[in-house]
């Protein structure tokens, strides 16, 4: 509008077919955003409000007319390009459009005075600069409304995708991991500003990386990618420090040798933004996902920005944020056993544990599952002392905390849940005889009853069930006398 403002008394001087010419140039010369879009639409512009200029025989009505080119053209420009958007300015273009005109006729206004003074033009450019000053404090303030107004609309949009985000992260019951995961990226592009997103996550122990959900990706794309064989040892140099901003891992084109088989690369996609900061296509964007002991167990790989920008430090905190999300879901799925390490069960809740379990269950031949209970547990208690009988049940737990493939649950201070992936009955009666003669060395007159169930080869028996054989078990114990280990 200010442009149209700046032009429209130049016409008393400058005819318009120059003005078609300059303005186009000028664009082309001292811009560095969009040139060659913003010289064609301007180029296009004033050549039609220059066919209109001449087409009216009224000296009148030739200035007028020009900018009715202008308008006619600039919206047929917005109409067709912003049409998802027009609909939410069109307030502020009709007011635009609005000024340009009531410019326009008062400029034309020159026209009526019978000859030319300086008195005359001196009146005329005063008029025109107070209504310029108008123009320039209602445009001013209108913009700030305007401005708020999608300010509130941009912060309740974000409001209600971080409610949606704690919903789907900690309150939805769902058994479609996968599904919930999806979405939950879907909500995290959306605040982040991003078109695009990957979910990998690490498999140190057969030194793998598993692509785990995405969005905006073809499903035909996304099934190539999870059937990849992708090794750790090609991903880890893009988490190298010189890459690091913020907590998140930002790799520009072509500072890095990029294995083709290792890394997967957004297709290429064109973009018109040719400036210094702009997001270039073959971009990475990594953020990592923290578990409990700073380790890397995963990362999310975002791209095409919206904004055709590369993201700032405020937007980088902000991914590193949002993915903390990521963690929090993931160790409630069946994805747990990438995330939660042998150390850290007992740091999450019960239901994370039988997760857990239950998604190794399912990648081993055998496995064993323990229920075990601290005999006369009350009795200690009120005999010896509550300190006596927490020192009991703190042993168990420093016993085993270090025995090799030994997983375990401390429900209360009698009881105990153990998962021991690949085990047999062997070595399960081996690991708890041996278990036995310690607790006796320690404490004479305290004893424990085991209940442990088995799962044999080519059995498909969840954690569950061989939880339910272990307690049926452990009730044969305790009804024989405790002290003692019942395998099911």
């Amino acid at each position: 509008m200010f442009e149209m403002l700046v032009i429209i008394p130049s016409l008393l001087f400058i005819s318009p077919e120059t003005i078609a010419l300059l303005t186009p140039i000028f664009y082309l010369i001292f811009q560095k955003e969009h040139r060659l879009t913003r010289l064609s639409m301007r180029l296009l512009m004033y050549s039609f409000g220059t066919y209109l200029f001449y087409s009216v025989p009224h000296d009148y009505l030739r200035i007028p007319f020009f900018a009715l080119g202008v308008i006619i053209t600039n919206f047929m420009y917005l109409f067709f390009y912003f049409f998802k958007d027009i609909k939410l300015y069109l307030t502020a273009i009709f007011n635009s459009y609005v000024m340009i005109s009531l410019g326009a006729l008062l400029v034309a206004n020159v026209y009526l005075y019978s000859e030319i003074k300086m008195s005359n033009l001196i009146l005329f450019f005063l008029a025109y600069s107070l209504y310029l000053i108008f123009v320039i404090l209602y445009a001013d303030s209108f913009n700030m409304s305007i401005l708020e107004k999608i300010e509130r609309e941009k912060l309740k949009k974000e409001n209600d995708n971080f409610l949606l985000l704690l919903d789907l992260a900690f309150k939805e019951k769902s058994l479609n991991f996968d599904g919930q995961l999806n979405k939950i990226l879907e909500v995290i592009c959306e605040i982040s500003g991003f078109e695009t997103a990957l979910l990998s996550i690490m498999d140190y122990e057969k030194n793998r990386v598993i692509r785990v959900a995405g969005y905006g990706l073809e499903e035909e794309v996304f099934n190539n990618l999870k059937n990849q064989q992708v090794s750790i040892e090609n991903v880890l140099p893009l988490f190298s420090k010189r890459f690091e901003v913020e907590g998140v891992y930002f790799i520009p084109e072509g500072s890095i040798s990029l294995d083709e088989e290792g890394v997967y690369v957004f297709d290429d996609y064109y973009t018109d933004f040719n400036y210094e900061i702009s997001w270039n296509p073959k971009d990475l964007l990594l953020v990592p996902l923290i578990d409990e002991n700073s380790r890397i167990v995963g990362y999310i790989s975002f791209d095409k920005p919206i904004s055709g920008r590369r993201p700032v430090s405020n937007e980088l905190k902000l991914l590193k944020f949002l993915s903390w999300f990521v963690v929090q879901f993931l160790r409630k799925t069946p994805y747990a056993k990438y995330l939660i390490s042998k150390s850290e069960v007992n740091m999450t809740t019960y239901p994370e544990f039988v997760r857990l379990c239950d998604s190794i269950i399912s990648e081993n031949d055998e496995a064993s599952v323990a229920f075990l209970d601290i005999d006369d547990f009350d009795k200690i208690n009120i005999k010896k002392g509550p300190e006596f009988a927490e020192h009991v049940s703190n042993f168990i737990t420093e016993y085993f905390k270090d025995i090799k493939n030994v997983y375990f649950y401390k429900l209360n201070g009698e009881n105990f849940v153990f998962f021991m992936p690949s085990t047999n009955k062997l070595r399960a009666l081996t690991v708890f005889g041996k278990f036995g003669e310690s607790l006796k060395d320690k404490f004479e007159d305290v004893s424990t009853s085991i209940g442990v169930a088995y799962k044999d080869p080519g059995q498909n028996k969840s954690f569950f069930e061989l939880l339910r054989e272990a307690k049926e078990a452990l009730l044969v114990a305790k009804k024989s006398g405790g002290g003692r280990t019942m395998i099911k």
